[in-house]
């Protein structure tokens, strides 16, 4: 199996190879089996792809937004669910309640490389699109309430890019949360990131907090935005003294809902 990724759609082997090697760590704090399975496969080399901060990092956020959606999935139990920027991530195998419509939604490459891992399922499908453009959407059921994840995309985009992303969100359906990964404009410089420095991806924007996105579109409302070293500080002496003395420059999951 051959791996042909975009600069940007080559970064989702940071968190497969992590989601992988922290599955097979005797004390697991996540599971992904298919994450396993797809990097003993094609034998990929993690040594510049799971680092000690990306590691943290990753292992934080796939707890935080894995919680965040169950949670909202025991409100809205037939909500449809829309991971824009999928790569390789099985999050639906890890908070399937045998209710919701699931589609995994990313650029033609990285869902060629997808459908060769991955098998569709009854209520597990996936999108090939440009999430700048909205003909993608028409394959997807209307639904009450839409839930859009956003893990480790949107800082690849510029201010206007992010712009019209949240515009073909709120303006193609009529209700729903939106669960976005932010970055602070000061983590930018990718030779920062001890494993993105390895890949020919380039971050586009950073926001200081979520509520600059209320001004890219104001059908927006934030509920709620959580650093990730609201996580890591439980698991190690890093993460404690991080949140301390750089609390504000993690990344954070910023939950919003728009519509009525």
């Amino acid at each position: 199996m051959e791996l042909r990724l975009g600069d940007v759609q080559e970064t989702a082997l940071i968190p497969l190879a992590v989601r992988a090697n922290e599955t097979k760590r005797e004390n697991a704090r996540i599971h992904d089996g298919k994450a396993v399975e797809i990097i003993e496969t094609l034998g990929i080399d993690t040594k510049d792809i799971d680092r000690f901060f990306s590691h943290e990092g990753v292992v934080a956020r796939t707890i935080m937004f894995d919680r965040t959606v169950k949670k909202l999935l025991s409100k809205y139990p037939d909500a449809v669910c829309v991971n824009i920027g999928c790569g390789l991530d099985d999050r639906f195998s890890r908070v399937d309640n045998g209710k919701i419509q699931w589609f995994n939604v990313d650029l033609p490459d990285s869902i060629e490389v997808r459908k060769k891992v991955f098998m569709e399922a009854e209520r597990e499908h996936m999108l090939a699109g440009d999430i700048l453009k909205t003909d993608w959407i028409k394959d997807i059921p209307k639904a009450d309430i839409v839930i859009v994840i956003a893990e480790g995309l949107l800082m690849y985009f510029s201010k206007e890019q992010v712009r019209t992303i949240l515009h073909n969100i709120t303006g193609s359906f009529n209700q729903g949360y939106l669960l976005a990964e932010l970055m602070h404009p000061k983590m930018m410089k990718e030779k920062m990131h001890d494993t993105v420095k390895h890949t020919n991806a380039k971050f586009g924007w950073g926001t200081e907090t979520g509520k600059e996105l209320l001004a890219l579109d104001p059908e927006l409302e934030l509920l709620k935005e959580s650093s990730f070293w609201d996580e890591m500080k439980k698991y190690t002496l890093v993460g404690k003294i991080g949140s301390v003395i750089a609390k504000n420059l993690n990344n954070r999951l910023a939950v919003y809902r728009w519509g009525k």
